[in-house]
């Protein structure tokens, strides 16, 4: 009986164990193409069955994988954020004194508690170098829902 019960822990062990995938480790740093690309919006498919999407794309690095991986969603919905609903105020001051030129720029983002729904999926990739995760995503958004989110952060400022 304690054999059979062995047996079967140990099949469980290596049948979980079979599902797993390895996470690739890198000498160099590295970003993947579609994450230095990143637009902000595209088309998808061919001919009439084409569809428009907004994109959005984050990254993280940090010692644990869990942190790296909400850093860089957290990134990531936070430039779609910043697209439906945000406000910027920036201001570049340049100084001349005794023919010395000296340039301050300020630029501050204001970010609303943002609605974002129906990102479809995301693509990830993800490598570890000298013990630190990184992980880069991008999220995808059907283009109508992004529009309708504009229109619905307007109407409510104008409240």
């Amino acid at each position: 009986m304690k054999k059979a019960i062995l047996v079967g822990l140990m099949a469980a062990a290596i049948t979980g164990c079979s599902s797993m995938k390895s996470v690739e480790e890198r000498k160099t740093y590295a970003q993947p193409s579609w994450y230095q690309d990143c637009a902000q919006a595209g088309t998808e498919g061919w001919f009439w069955w084409t569809k428009e999407f907004a994109y959005a794309c984050g990254a993280g690095e940090s010692i644990h994988a869990q942190a790296a991986e909400e850093q860089m969603y957290a990134i990531a919905m936070n430039n779609f954020a910043k697209r439906i609903n945000s406000e910027v105020n920036s201001s570049t001051e340049i100084n001349f004194d005794n023919d010395k030129k000296t340039t301050k720029t300020r630029i501050s983002y204001q970010v609303k508690n943002t609605t974002i729904r129906e990102h479809l999926n995301r693509e990830v990739g993800q490598f570890t170098m000298n013990g630190r995760h990184y992980t880069f995503v991008r999220l995808k958004m059907p283009k109508a829902v992004f529009d309708q989110l504009i229109t619905e952060a307007k109407s409510q400022k104008a409240q």
